[in-house]
């Protein structure tokens, strides 16, 4: 049966960023979780995350984004640098005074351990080594499912919060699969001292040159370290091509240095100053669009990259993942009668899904802006991001992402649906 009230209880699959912001937003609003995570307590998955405007209103609104502000590396915007280290371009990531918030960029470990001890303090439980095997819904009112590890749980709601290759996703849709951007970033960490820098070089910067784009991205909150890298055409792998590649940081070392001297000084020092041991990579996934987060049994909802996975280029799935979560705990708590969850639901998806063809857009411009010179000299007009505006700090065209609050977005829904639903008050009044 379709909820038609807040649920009692909701079962939460995937205790990373998303599936513990969510837990905490419910909190708030009444509705107690538990968290179920696949990976043990103790498992540090590394790198950092950038987050703009548009996630830290969604952190802010739950109590975490005063905790993590001082431990994060603060700024506005993205510099584009050509060759000869000239401006070409900005990419305003925040601004407090056009968006209420600067951007960070936070080491994903600090960004998980404040969010943890908030649960912990909020006495949300949390079961580690927790890996989904099976879920069953014989009951109209309840979702069963079970664990490697033998036990089994069930809750009026489930929320697959469990990435690009949920198990949550895969009971409901299992003919869809992760799809292959055909790139992948690869990036080491140096510290800025052993960096070449020009006088009054603006960080974090991207450089344009003839091999491609070379990031410099400041990730402690003094900006003293740097993850440095680029993005590369590369062949699909399997699960064990990928793992094997991951081991073999020689060999991805090897990657990053090709090309070396059709870099500027400031990549090349950064690439002199790169180690073996810190070298990562990532490759860029994303997953088609789907008919519907909720399945058939409107007992289990996806959010987050189990929904709408999408390449990394442009800085949102993260930041996409939180606007999910925050504006669907508001749905939730406001089920009624006339706000069934699954008109709710397809009220939720919609506007989320037109946000993320926009975001999607402005990633595959901005992985086009990446590419060496010799690939985008062939590509059409449009194909590459560019907006003049930007340069002068208003904000240009990014409003649009930087600045909904998803609280009062999900407020005005639940309206348009008890409007939707008692035509006759609105003649009425």
């Amino acid at each position: 049966m379709v909820l038609t009230a807040s649920p009692t209880h909701v079962a939460i699959i995937g205790g990373g960023l998303a599936g513990l912001t969510l837990a905490l937003a419910l909190h708030d609003l009444d509705i107690s979780s538990t968290v179920y995570e696949a990976r043990s307590e103790g498992f540090d998955q590394g790198g950092g995350v950038m987050l703009s405007p548009n996630a830290l209103r969604v952190l802010d609104s739950i109590g975490v984004y005063n905790r993590i502000r001082n431990k994060s590396f603060q700024f506005d915007v993205l510099t584009f640098k050509d060759g000869q280290g000239q401006t070409t371009d900005e990419y305003y990531f925040g601004s407090e005074e056009f968006y209420g918030y600067r951007a960070i960029r936070i080491m994903r470990n600090n960004l998980l351990g404040e969010m943890k001890a908030m649960v912990r303090e909020c006495k949300i439980p949390i079961h580690y080594d927790s890996k989904l095997t099976t879920i069953t819904s014989g009951d109209p009112d309840e979702v069963k499912f079970a664990f490697a590890n033998g036990n089994v749980a069930s809750a009026p709601l489930l929320i697959g919060a469990d990435g690009i290759h949920s198990t949550v996703r895969r009971t409901f849709l299992p003919q869809v699969k992760p799809i292959f951007a055909g790139f992948m970033g690869i990036s080491s960490v140096v510290q800025r001292s052993q960096l070449r820098i020009p006088d009054g070089y603006n960080l974090p910067a991207t450089i344009m040159a003839k091999p491609g784009a070379f990031l410099l991205v400041p990730q402690k909150p003094d900006g003293s370290e740097l993850v440095v890298g680029t993005q590369r055409r590369f062949v699909e792998l399997d699960s064990a091509g990928w793992e094997a590649l991951r081991k073999d940081k020689q060999k991805l070392y090897d990657i990053l240095q090709e090309n070396k001297s059709d870099w500027p000084d400031i990549a090349q020092s950064a690439l002199e100053a790169a180690s073996v041991d810190r070298m990562d990579f990532w490759a860029f996934y994303g997953i088609p669009p789907l008919k519907s987060w909720l399945s058939e049994s409107r007992r289990i909802i996806l959010v987050g990259d189990a929904a709408h996975a999408i390449p990394p280029t442009a800085g949102q799935g993260a930041n996409q993942a939180f606007e999910d979560v925050r504006s669907l705990a508001t749905l939730l708590s406001k089920l009624s009668p006339d706000v069934p969850l699954d008109k709710a639901a397809a009220q939720w998806q919609t506007y989320r899904q037109d946000r993320m063809e926009r975001v999607l857009d402005l990633t595959h411009q901005m992985n086009a802006k990446r590419l060496p010179e010799s690939e985008r000299a062939k590509l059409p007009p449009g194909a590459i991001w560019t907006d003049q505006s930007l340069t002068r700090g208003d904000g240009g065209e990014l409003r649009w992402l930087y600045d909904p609050d998803l609280t009062q977005e999900a407020e005005k829904w639940v309206q348009e649906l008890k409007q939707a639903a008692r035509p006759w008050e609105k003649r009425r009044v």
